[in-house]
């Protein structure tokens, strides 16, 4: 199976990211939470070929998306393919061997965090591999939750607010709602 190519970012805020990331010298990747594979391969394809590439992902995908793990697969075989040092750990980015098997990978030139969006993970995230980056991005950062909104809890935004305002940082908003998605970058 060829990857899906779909991301849950806006176009032009993902790359804005890859811009910044290539801007950056960046030769090493981190993404958490990568579904898909999409924005992993922009990401990648934004940077030197032999660039090293990782990803941490649940296995299996989601209950939405029980499809994403196998698209990932093919995503890192195909950046493989092309000569890129690409890979992906599977499991939980709080459990601390997942922890343990990325920092051993590190450190890293830059990461994307985009995985569990609650307050507990927003911090352990950030704790254990944005500190690993010179460079790390966040999405959902203007996530504005709607009246009929009936999923998990999204906390990116007062959480990157608190942030921003300790750090170096540039937001990439270009939501044509104005209410949602969001990338922020902050340097260390």
């Amino acid at each position: 199976m060829a990857y899906r190519d779909n991301i849950a970012q806006v176009d032009g805020e993902i790359d804005r990211f890859a811009e910044i990331l290539a801007e950056g010298n960046v030769r090493s990747y981190l993404e958490v939470g990568s579904k898909f594979g999409g924005s992993l391969w922009r990401v990648a394809n934004a940077l030197p070929a032999g660039s090293k590439i990782v990803s941490v992902d649940m296995p299996g995908g989601t209950k939405l998306w029980n499809d994403s793990s196998t698209s990932l697969t093919a995503c890192i075989s195909e950046l493989c393919a092309i000569g890129y040092d690409a890979q992906v750990i599977w499991g939980d980015s709080t459990n601390p061997a997942t922890v343990d098997a990325v920092t051993a990978l590190g450190p890293f030139d830059a990461c994307f965090i985009d995985g569990n969006h609650t307050r507990p993970y927003l911090n352990q995230d950030f704790a254990n591999y944005a500190m690993l980056c010179r460079i790390a991005g966040f999405h959902d950062i203007a996530w504005h939750r709607a009246p009929e909104w009936k999923g998990t809890r999204i906390d990116a935004k007062p959480w990157w607010d608190e942030r921003k305002a300790v750090y170096r940082h540039e937001e990439i908003k270009l939501c044509p709602t104005g209410k949602n998605n969001g990338i922020g970058v902050i340097w260390r």
